[in-house]
This record gives structure tokens, sequence and C-alpha cells, in this order.
């Protein structure tokens, strides 16, 4: 007789890893928002490409994720998996923009001009780098129940 998969059912050790995992994410995306914020007095560009490649790179696993779900005729699930990867693809944009202004910032700093300006450019700055971590956090709370409800390796009862 042949055994089949049983329903992924978590126990409390992984209720309380997942509830872990989604913590550590909005702190790291409420650490990053901290560390931007020192940044933008710097105006250094390390953290703004490692976040953007980061976040593109995430994105791209999310979509590879809705493939393999469309492959597998499991159409709900990729089309949640691509919501989730266009969400965080629109935050790795939200983060290259930022970078982009970035480097306006700091041109118009050096030229010594619109220092009028640079209040309302900083602000506008933090903004747009608040609405990507904002994207990539929504976009992680989205495709976190995909994975560890459907990703799961499934048991196999024994044959006792």
């Amino acid at each position: 007789m042949p055994s089949r998969p049983v329903k992924w059912c978590p126990n409390h050790r992984e209720r309380f890893l997942f509830v872990v995992l989604r913590c550590g994410i909005w702190l790291i995306g409420f650490g990053y928002l901290w560390m931007e914020a020192r940044e933008v007095v710097a105006t250094r560009q390390i953290t703004n490409l490692a976040v953007f490649a980061l976040l593109f790179a995430l994105a791209s696993y999310q979509q590879s994720t809705s493939r393999w779900f469309f492959a597998i005729r499991r159409k709900d699930v990729a089309l949640t998996c691509a919501h989730a990867s266009n969400w965080m693809f629109l935050a790795s944009l939200m983060a290259v923009g930022d970078a982009a202004q970035d480097v306006f910032i700091a041109s118009l700093v050096s030229a010594g001009s619109y220092a009028s300006l640079l209040p309302v450019l900083f602000a506008i700055g933090w903004v747009c780098n608040l609405f990507a971590v904002l994207l990539a956090l929504w976009s992680m709370e989205i495709y976190l129940p995909v994975v560890f409800t459907n990703l799961a390796i499934k048991q196999i009862p024994s044959d006792e």
C-alpha cells in the first residue's frame, strides 16, 4: 500500500520560528531605516547599492518560485508569489531612486546652490526610502506564509 503525504501542520517550535522570522524581518527593516537616516548626512552609496541588489535578488527568487508553482499547476499560490515579487521589484526600484536622489543632493551641496531646497529633498529621499522598506516588508509578509505552508517538506507516515 503506497504511503501518502500528510498535510503540513506546524508544531509549536515551527510556529515560534515563524514568528521570530517575521519579527526579525521587521527589525531589519527598521534598522535599515535608522542606518539610512544616518547615511543621508554622509551620502555614501554603498548601502544603497547593496540594498538594491538584495531586493532585486529577492524579487527574482520570488518570481522563480511563482514560475515553479505555475509549472505544478498551483495557480492560486503562483499568483500570490507573483504579487509578492512585483512588490519587491517595486521596492528595488524605489531604492535605486533613493540612490539617484542622494547623488543629486550631493551634487547640489558641492555646487553650493539651492541650499533652501536641501531639507525638502532630504525629506523626499527619506519618504522614498521609507516606501522602499515598506514595500519590501509587505512583499515578505505576503510571501512568507507561502513558503512555510507550500514549500515545507511533507512528512510521510510510516507503515507501522
